[in-house]
């Protein structure tokens, strides 16, 4: 446990040593004690300004913490005269000293954190103006890559939009390379019985008329 000797001047400069009721002052800052709470049953003291019965109260400040006091019932919309009475008197020089370190090193440690506050504020702030930055920039990334996305679907809508009708014109054109062919296919067939309907006509006049040489022939008396 650390220890203050008298001989140090420092303390004393930063901190005011109660050595003696110090009577009527500006109230301290208080802590709630459930054992010591509440308004003065008593008709005396009361408090100056206001002559009203005071509130028992606990300090919670400086080298008067822990005392007990009657302050003031007046705290808010009002002007609080302060200390009415002290109950207690003041602590022996060593305990303020202690006092007054412990809350100097209170503030010192609140103030280290309120810096630490601060600085994690600061860096939060910096980090999340990063973040935004990097989110703006991959919504603007995203939004290229949407539109080259739908350019290339629009692309192969149409690369097979043409195979389709590449592939239409190929059975078109070749249902149309069958008709000829089997339009000339039927010309040929057509002209093939018209070819044979003629030799069939020719052959039968040939023989005709061999027949009607062969009759004038049997009719006529034989010759040398």
């Amino acid at each position: 446990m650390p220890s203050w000797n008298d001989e140090e001047t420092s303390s004393e400069e930063e901190c005011e040593v109660v050595s003696m009721d110090m009577g009527l002052m500006e109230e301290p800052g208080t802590t709630v004690e459930p054992l010591f709470c509440g308004q003065l049953e008593l008709a005396h003291p009361k408090c100056i300004l206001h002559q009203m019965r005071p509130i028992k109260r606990v300090a919670f400040e400086g080298p008067v913490t822990g005392r007990r006091f009657y302050g003031c019932p007046v705290q808010e919309n009002g002007v609080n005269c302060g200390v009415v009475e002290w109950v207690d008197g003041p602590w022996p020089t060593v305990l303020q000293r202690c006092l007054c370190k412990l809350w100097e090193m209170f503030h010192e440690q609140n103030f280290g954190r309120v810096q630490d506050k601060e600085k994690f504020e600061k860096e939060l702030a910096r980090l999340k103006s990063e973040h935004e930055r990097e989110l703006a920039k991959l919504r603007t990334e995203n939004d290229k890559l949407c539109i080259e996305y739908t350019k290339l679907v629009d692309d192969v809508s149409k690369m097979f939009d043409w195979e389709d009708c590449r592939v239409d014109k190929q059975v078109y054109h070749k249902q149309v390379e069958e008709e000829e062919l089997e339009k000339k296919k039927k010309e040929l067939e057509e002209k093939a019985m018209l070819e044979v309907q003629m030799e069939k006509l020719k052959l039968q006049k040939s023989r005709g008329a061999f027949c009607r040489a062969k009759l004038i022939s049997s009719r006529t008396p034989g010759r040398l």
